[in-house]
């Protein structure tokens, strides 16, 4: 699953929560049938406030409206407001779902393609290479998906690292170097979620991972 699949699964997921509030409390467009408990609508604005931080960015109106709902004395603890915040969070996954944020979503990608490689790193240090090896090829795809976006080429919902790969370098996004590279990574990869354990060793992941940090760093930093 993408980062960007990720991300429109926890909007789905927040959403479909929102709605069952809103609904058990018997709101109907004007006025509530039955009080919202406090403490959800503070876990629940919490929770979205952290998920549109990641994906609409802090400078976003998405973000900015929610933090004032968040701050303000006449709506931090009062839960009639929490039919704004869904509001809000609705406005929030329309436009990311839309494109309408590439920039920001770009920046986002780039930081949660860190952690995922944070946690490669981690595993590759308590001997675990081979999942380590799976996790640094996931993010050199999304890395290839995010820059063919950027690049205007179409990328299709099913696709691989030897596809995106081949898209870019013919478009003169990079050099062959580059391309070649990239092919090598992407054995490693194929041959860790194949079980073909015998075919690269611990080295290739530390040398894998640390190319792969400088790639994403270069073309989405």
């Amino acid at each position: 699953m993408s980062i960007d699949e990720r991300i429109a699964e926890k909007f789905k997921a927040l959403l479909a929560e929102g709605k069952a509030i809103l609904q058990r409390s018997g709101w109907n467009g004007q006025k509530y049938q039955s009080s919202i408990d406090d403490v959800a609508y503070i876990r629940f604005r919490t929770e979205e406030l952290n998920l549109i931080k990641r994906s609409c960015g802090e400078d976003s109106d998405h973000y900015q409206q929610l933090k004032t709902l968040a701050e303000d004395k006449n709506t931090a603890l009062n839960s009639y407001y929490f039919k704004d915040c869904y509001g809000v969070l609705e406005a929030a996954s329309r436009d990311y779902e839309g494109g309408m944020i590439f920039q920001v979503r770009a920046m986002v990608a780039a930081e949660v393609l860190d952690d995922f490689l944070e946690q490669a790193e981690h595993l590759l240090e308590q001997g675990f290479h081979v999942p380590a090896a799976s996790l640094a090829g996931a993010v050199l795809e999304d890395t290839l998906r995010k820059l063919s976006e950027a690049k205007g080429i179409s990328v299709p919902d099913k696709t691989s690292i030897d596809k995106l790969n081949a898209e870019l370098a013919k478009a003169g996004v990079y050099d062959k170097l580059v391309l070649k590279r990239i092919t090598a990574i992407a054995d490693v990869r194929n041959n860790a979620d194949h079980g073909n354990f015998d075919k690269f060793e611990k080295e290739d992941v530390e040398d894998m991972l640390k190319w792969v940090r400088r790639f994403s760093a270069d073309f989405l930093g």
